[in-house]
């Protein structure tokens, strides 16, 4: 009995096995016979062996598959030669017959399958592979179906689509493939160059939203998918001519802050709006007075205090200022984007000196004379908007959605024909010395006696009695390149790496997965152009994407030289990879080979990154092991401190380095958005110790319903690695989950110290820096604060004397949900704003009072019969390696077995 119930357990074990299996990301034939006990492993050099391949995809896609061969676990090389559209034949070394090979077939989007091929020299017996798309590749190339059936891509002036896919995941699945699935399925009318495939800033745990627009003349049609449903819940016009019936209901179907979020980058962009700063804007949530006003700041400063010496560790890395900010202005994101300024870099300082959220401060900094200028510059909404109102009395943003979104274009053309008039430069001194700019800035991390951040402290400043700076004049070449000259430049530096790899004998094909293109493109201009085009010129020969993690922006400042890198990785030795990188010089109008400027290669690409964290190294523009703690931090946070309803992330930098770039896009915080401040602490005010372990962060959740939250001090401490470890290698393996390397002689140390309970008042003076007027630091502020929110008094006419919810404006939600100017038609009395304090009104969210009925077709709540491929809707929690699972589940089932043959053995 015993061994019967044995032999039946290890059948169950290994059927269950095998079901468990076939949930990965490869599809095997398990038909064909596999013969491994007679392998035959005589290859000839002198004679070959073709066998003949039929590659049919789901979607009917045109993609140059990938293809592996194997015989006897050795990979065979071979030679692909197309017979007709998507038949291929293989010839390769003679095998003889009744020799069995793997053959491995796989293309972006689809999942991987393998079979088995006997040879037989006297069959031209074609083996044909069908593909299955993934689910995320499925839902957006079905929703782009569904939306196309809808609107009438072909029908339109142009396309747009704004999604939040990329940066959201899906059962802790990255969403990059539904980005590939809208490419393929919209038939060459949506591209990255084009400018039209936009991804907002959103975190893993955000719905994966879908935004359709279509133009025809001046009218936007919209189709919005929510929550990765195939059912549109709106369909409808979009923009400009939106009645108050329509705003009503769009606001009632998809919420007030993400119709204002689509609707507004959608009128931007159907205004002209550059590619480059609809980018911006997708980083920021939404357009809006204090994003193009902080637009209009950089280029001021560059036509008048132009970059002159540069400070950082490599040539594309380096900045020529340093930007001092009040976080809630929504103009920081500008600088953020446009000037590489970011805080992960330590040249943003932003947090709370001022009510004046609109006034920053420029530091132009020479590191060989170790002087610098000073620029102070700011924006008047009001003052901006009763411009626009005397110019046009009929027209009042206040009125209604359409009235603001027409004054919205007037913003953008302004900017992009008198940006000037829409700051005001409030004053300039030079002769800055080192010692003022470190008390503004503060000291670098390394440096011995790094001090505590001033900000813009403008007390400080008018103490230092600096004298004026004139104006200068940079040299400007606005001879605009067109979309087909741009577009060539992507062509020619391709062509220019065919022949490179040729000549090295390394054959590059279309749509491969280990050829990556790295580049400037996007954010560098030329003559003032947006030079976005150039990534299709490049995918017109390599097939490479954004969407396929093979064609890279590197997030560099728009004055700088436009860089084109190829890297093939050499899957066979990641160590003897190739980079071969071009130069563009706009005044001749030619490519040249510079040297390698780009890291991100050799340092994360090798490994396969997380796509998310991967966005995270390209908008720091390197990899260093100073960023890849921000992705440990961010898992922790999500795992551990997950968002509950109408709660929000808060992040304040006490010890501000590279991480922050990966938690700001990981988390999806900003300056702009309100909800990231860059207090730079110094070393000893963060209890900064060897192996650079101190407390990092504080990360806040807020609640937007009762105007209180949480706040969190983060310790973070760094690994110690074997002498000759690969750290690149060995922090991948983190950031992956993986921590059993044998080269970890100690690990990272992350850990929560203390979460308090915090009220407004204290949340305001977390975010100013200090907890009391003689500035003591709010580290230790909160390990004081009560376990408990105190009870709040009433006084004798029931109004509370304390913290009342309703005396503020809210903290904004989740911050893709970010909306228009308060000031506009979205009063602070709506309570969508952050405290007062903490935040301008910039940062607010639509709750205007619209009533009456619409006229334009939607679906509502009951439309939910459409596919959804969005299976859990919980908070995303970390993967478990699919082999682990099998060997705990397997453990389980033996563990099982054993106590059933014990006690079977007992009943005897």
């Amino acid at each position: 009995m015993n061994k019967k119930l044995l032999i039946i357990s290890v059948l169950v074990i290994f059927i269950f096995i095998n079901a468990v299996s076939a949930e990965n990301s490869t599809d095997i034939n398990l038909e064909l016979n596999h013969n491994n006990d007679e392998c035959i492993k005589e290859i000839s050099d002198e004679s070959s062996t073709d066998i003949d391949l039929k590659i049919n995809y789901e979607y009917g896609d045109e993609i140059n598959p990938e293809i592996s061969i194997s015989h006897c676990n050795n990979n065979m090389n071979y030679t692909k030669n197309i017979i007709h559209s998507n038949n291929y034949r293989i010839t390769m070394n003679k095998l003889n017959d009744g020799a069995e090979c793997s053959v491995s077939v796989s293309a972006p989007g689809y999942i991987t399958q393998i079979q088995n091929i006997t040879i037989n020299s006297q069959s031209n017996k074609t083996t044909i592979f069908n593909l299955k798309a993934t689910d995320i590749y499925k839902m957006g190339y079905d929703i782009t179906k569904s939306a196309d059936r809808l609107l009438n891509f072909s029908s339109a002036d142009d396309v747009l689509v704004i999604t939040t896919a990329g940066m959201t995941r899906i059962n802790d699945i990255t969403t990059e493939n539904a980005l590939d699935g809208i490419y393929n399925a919209a038939d060459g009318h949506i591209t990255y160059g084009k400018g039209n495939l936009l991804t907002l800033h959103a975190i893993r745990t955000d719905p994966t939203n879908f935004a359709f627009f279509i133009k025809k003349g001046n009218r936007l049609t919209m189709a919005f998918y929510q929550n990765a449903s195939t059912t549109p819940v709106y369909t409808g016009i979009g923009g400009v001519g939106l009645t108050t019936n329509q705003w009503k209901k769009l606001k009632g179907l998809i919420g007030a802050d993400d119709a204002y979020t689509y609707v507004s980058i959608a009128n931007a962009w159907n205004a002209g709006l550059y590619s480059d700063i609809l980018t911006l804007a997708s980083y920021h949530g939404h357009v809006c007075t204090g994003l193009i006003s902080g637009q209009a700041m950089v280029t001021t400063l560059i036509k008048y205090y132009p970059p002159r010496g540069e400070t950082g560790a490599q040539p594309l890395e380096n900045t020529a200022y340093y930007v001092l900010g009040v976080p809630g202005g929504s103009d920081d994101d500008a600088f953020t984007w446009t000037l590489d300024i970011t805080q992960g870099k330590m040249s943003y300082i932003g947090f709370d000196t001022m009510e004046n959220k609109n006034m920053n401060g420029f530091i132009r900094w020479n590191s060989s004379s170790n002087t610098g200028l000073l620029i102070i510059m700011s924006y008047d909404e009001a003052k901006i908007k009763n411009t626009f109102k005397s110019l046009y009395p009929n027209i009042n943003p206040d009125n209604s959605v359409t009235e603001d979104l027409i004054y919205q274009n007037w913003l953008i053309s302004t900017l992009m024909s008198n940006p000037e008039s829409l700051v005001t430069i409030e004053a300039a001194y030079k002769d800055l010395t080192l010692e003022q700019k470190n008390q503004l800035i503060g000291n670098q991390l390394w440096s011995a006696s790094n001090i505590t951040a001033r900000g813009l402290d403008l007390d400080y400043i008018n103490s230092l009695n600096l004298p004026d700076a004139e104006m200068e004049t940079g040299n400007f070449n606005n001879v605009h390149l067109s979309d087909s000259q741009l577009k060539q430049i992507g062509v020619d530096a391709s062509l220019k790496a065919v022949d490179y790899f040729k000549n090295i004998n390394v054959t590059i094909e279309k749509d491969m997965s280990n050829f990556y293109v790295l580049t400037g493109a996007g954010f560098v201009r030329i003559n003032d152009t947006a030079t976005s085009m150039v990534f299709d010129g490049i995918e017109e020969i390599f097939g490479a994407r954004l969407s396929r993690g093979n064609l890279l922006p590197v997030h560099t400042a728009l004055w700088k030289d436009l860089i084109i890198e190829f890297y093939w990785l050499n899957t066979s030795d990641i160590y003897n990879s190739v980079t071969y990188s071009l130069k563009y010089n706009s005044t001749t109008g030619q490519l040249y080979e510079c040297s390698q400027q780009y890291n991100i290669q050799n340092r994360s690409l090798r490994y396969d990154p997380p796509y998310d964290a991967l966005m995270g190294w390209l908008f720091h523009n390197h990899v260093c092991t100073g960023s890849s703690p921000g992705v440990l931090l961010a898992d922790k946070i999500f795992d551990d401190l997950p968002l509950g309803e109408n709660e929000s992330y808060v992040l304040v930098s006490t010890y501000t380095y590279c991480k922050d770039d990966m938690l700001s896009r990981l988390l999806g915080v900003s300056p702009s958005m309100g909800n990231y401040y860059n207090l730079a602490y110094s070393n000893s005010d963060v209890n900064a110790g060897a192996l650079w372990t101190a407390d990092s962060d504080i990360i806040i959740r807020w609640n937007s319903e009762t105007n209180t939250g949480t706040a969190t001090i983060i310790k973070f401490g760094y690994p110690i690695f074997k002498d000759g470890a690969d750290e690149y290698a060995e922090w991948m393996r983190f950031v992956k989950g993986d921590y059993s390397s044998e080269n970890i002689v100690s690990l990272p140390t992350l850990s929560f110290e203390v979460t308090k309970p915090i009220t407004r008042d204290d949340y305001n003076k977390i975010i100013s820096g200090k907890s009391d007027d003689e500035g003591i630091n709010v580290l230790s502020y909160i390990r004081a604060l009560p376990d408990k929110i105190p009870a709040v008094p009433i006084d004798n006419n029931g109004i509370s004397n304390g913290n009342d919810g309703n005396s503020i404006n809210k903290y904004p939600k989740k911050p893709n949900n970010n909306s228009a100017n308060t000031n506009s038609i979205f009063s602070s009395s709506n309570n969508y704003n952050s405290p007062s304090k903490g935040l301008n009104p910039n940062v607010g969210v639509s709750s205007y009072s619209l009533s009456g009925d619409s006229d334009v077709e939607d679906k509502g709540e009951d439309s939910s019969n459409g596919k959804s491929y969005e299976v859990s809707k919980t908070p995303a929690t970390k993967s478990i390696d699919s082999n682990s699972l099998i060997y705990a589940l397997v453990g389980v089932l033996a563990i099982g077995i054993l106590i059933g043959l014990g006690f079977m053995k007992r009943r005897k």
